[in-house]
C-alpha cells in the first residue's frame, strides 16, 4: 500500500542518517555520546516537522507517521550501539535451546505501534528476548534475563532521560506484564504464558496495535 511504502522511505531515510552519525561521533563513552546525539538529531528532525505541519505540506497522517518513525529510529540505532557495548563486557546471549546469539525485541505500543505519535506522546514499550539461556563470556557469563534487563534500564536512560539538550522521547514501560512490578524483559514463553494465563482482556486487545 502507499502509506506501508511510505513508511519504508522514510524509515530508511531516518536509519542511515543517524547511523551515519553515530558511526563518526559514538566512542568508547556509549551512554554518554549518545545523549547529546540522540537528543540534537531529535530537535532538528521535531524543527522539520513542525515546520511542514505550519506550512501546510504535509497532513495529520503524515505527520504522525513521520513521529512514530523518527522515535523507531532512535530506539533501533540506541539499541543496536547498546547491545555491541554490553556484549563486549558481558558477551553474546545464547539461546539454551538453539544456541543462537539472542537480540532484545522493543515492541511499540498504542500510538507508537500505530504510526500516531503526535507532539506531546510518550512512546510505550515492551521489551522480550526469544529464549532463556546466558552469555557466552569465558569467565563472567550472566543470564540473558540479566542481560536483557541491564540493555532495557540503559536503553531508557538514553531515550527518556533529561539532560542540557533535552530528551529524546519519554518511554512508559507500564503495559508489561505485571506493569510497574514485572520485569522489565521477559522471554517470549514467559510472556505467552502471561497473556494466556493471567493478561486482562485489555492486555490482549493492546496487543492489536503493536509492532516491532
Amino acid at each position: 500500500s502507499d502509506s506501508s511504502s511510505s513508511a519504508d522511505n522514510f524509515s530508511s531515510v531516518y536509519q542511515e542518517q543517524l547511523h551515519n552519525k553515530i558511526i563518526t561521533e559514538i566512542d568508547e563513552s556509549v551512554e554518554e555520546d549518545l545523549l547529546p546525539l540522540l537528543r540534537c538529531y531529535r530537535q532538528r528532525e521535531i524543527q522539520r516537522i513542525i515546520w511542514r505541519d505550519l506550512n501546510r505540506l504535509s497532513n495529520m497522517q503524515e505527520t504522525t507517521l513521520d513521529l512514530s518513525l523518527l522515535a523507531g529510529s532512535c530506539i533501533d540505532e540506541a539499541l543496536t550501539v547498546i547491545h555491541a557495548h554490553m556484549a563486549e563486557q558481558y558477551g553474546q546471549p545464547i539461546g539454551a535451546e538453539s544456541q543462537l546469539p539472542q537480540q532484545l525485541i522493543v515492541l511499540g505500543m498504542g500510538k507508537l505501534g500505530a504510526y500516531e505519535l503526535n507532539l506531546s506522546s510518550d512512546i510505550d514499550l515492551i521489551f522480550a528476548f526469544p529464549e532463556s539461556g546466558e552469555t557466552n563470556h569465558a569467565t563472567r557469563p550472566i543470564s540473558n534475563q540479566e542481560f536483557f534487563t541491564r540493555l532495557g534500564k540503559m536503553l531508557i536512560r538514553v531515550i527518556d532521560s533529561r539532560t542540557v539538550d533535552g530528551f529524546v522521547f519519554r518511554v512508559d514501560m507500564r503495559l508489561r506484564p505485571n506493569g510497574q512490578s514485572g520485569p522489565l524483559a521477559l522471554s517470549v514463553d514467559a510472556m505467552e504464558d502471561y497473556y494466556q494465563q493471567h493478561g486482562r482482556e485489555w492486555e490482549r486487545y493492546a496487543m492489536v496495535k503493536a509492532r516491532v
